[in-house]
């Protein structure tokens, strides 16, 4: 499902046509609209048109209220779209035996970046994706702690948030609307929207994190 079609079930009565949505993904780039009229290769006069029929579609509001809303909903159906894939990969790891090499066939062939957490935070698991996204080689991911993959100023708030989903694990989202911090092995920050999923193994509960890069949801 597109953000576009995803807006009727929120607010907007017709879905966004392919220019307006390019227009409106140019300005949550940071882009003026003189610089999406030359990226487009529409005139100046064009690009207002257009802003005035997203306002009719989405609402009377200005152009960074326009951007933010419309990144808060294709936020949401980010976190609904991997809350889909956790749900599908969850009933197919219930129905093998636990091993670790299948397990890391199966969350290797998943499109999304994932990890698999245990009750003390170390990253036991990481597949082709989510090495990819953070930047670490396998073998250094899985020596590290998941909060080595935020920055430190939320690393003893979710070292707290942790311990409280190991006492009653549940799948849940995280991030809200407009994603969670993230910091790769260069030290950049970056947005994500991620699901939790408890897994029963015999050793234990662990926590698979299926993650996605996202755009920030406000436009400053």
């Amino acid at each position: 499902m597109t953000v576009a079609e995803f807006y009727p079930q929120t607010r907007m009565p017709q879905p966004l046509s392919t220019r307006e949505e390019q227009i409106i993904r140019l300005a949550a780039q940071g882009l003026t609209d003189n610089a999406i009229s030359h990226r487009l290769a529409i005139s100046l006069a064009t690009v207002g048109t257009y802003w005035g029929r997203i306002r009719v579609k989405l609402g009377p509001l200005n152009r960074t209220e326009l951007v933010a809303n419309y990144l808060r909903a294709e936020s949401d159906q980010t976190l609904a779209d991997l809350q889909e894939a956790n749900v599908a990969l969850r009933a197919r790891l219930d129905e093998v035996e636990s091993d670790r090499k299948l397990f890391q066939t199966l969350i290797d062939a998943a499109p999304d970046p994932m990890i698999v957490v245990d009750r003390t935070g170390r990253i036991l698991l990481g597949n082709t994706a989510a090495i990819d996204l953070f930047g670490y080689e396998s073998q250094i991911l899985t020596r590290l702690q998941v909060t080595d993959l935020m920055p430190e100023r939320y690393r003893v708030k979710h070292s707290m948030h942790r311990n409280d989903y190991f006492a009653h694990p549940e799948r849940k989202a995280m991030g809200g609307h407009v994603g969670t911090v993230a910091l790769d092995a260069e030290g950049n920050e970056f947005l994500i929207a991620a699901t939790l999923n408890a897994v029963e193994t015999p050793e234990g509960v662990r926590v698979l994190c299926t993650i996605r890069r996202v755009q920030p949801a406000e436009v400053n």
